[in-house]
C-alpha cells in the first residue's frame, strides 16, 4: 500500500501531483480574480446615481473570487495542464 497515493473518483491519484494541479487552479483563479476586479471596478461600471458602499465593494470582490476558483477549476483545465507541463523537469 503506498501512502502518498489517494483514490478520487475511482481512479488513484499521486498526492503531489494532485497538490501541484490545486496550486496551478489557485493561479489560474488569482489571475482571473485581478482581471475581473480591475474591470468591475472600472469607470465602464461606474454608477454616478448610487455610489458603492463598502461592504458591495467587499462582498463583489469576494463572489468574484469564488466565481474566479470555479472558473478555473472547472472551464481552465488546458491552461492548468500547459502550467503543470511548464513545471516538469525535463
Amino acid at each position: 500500500m503506498n501512502i502518498s497515493s489517494i483514490t478520487l473518483n475511482g481512479a488513484p491519484k499521486d498526492y503531489h501531483n494532485l497538490k501541484k494541479e490545486e496550486v496551478a487552479a489557485e493561479l489560474v483563479s488569482s489571475v482571473f480574480s485581478k482581471v475581473f476586479k480591475d474591470m468591475y471596478n472600472s469607470k465602464a461600471f461606474e454608477n454616478t446615481l448610487l455610489p458603492k458602499s463598502n461592504t458591495e465593494k467587499w462582498f463583489n470582490d469576494m463572489i468574484i473570487d469564488q466565481y474566479s476558483v470555479l472558473i478555473a477549476k472547472n472551464n481552465m483545465k488546458p491552461l492548468i495542464n500547459d502550467i503543470l507541463k511548464a513545471y516538469q523537469k525535463p
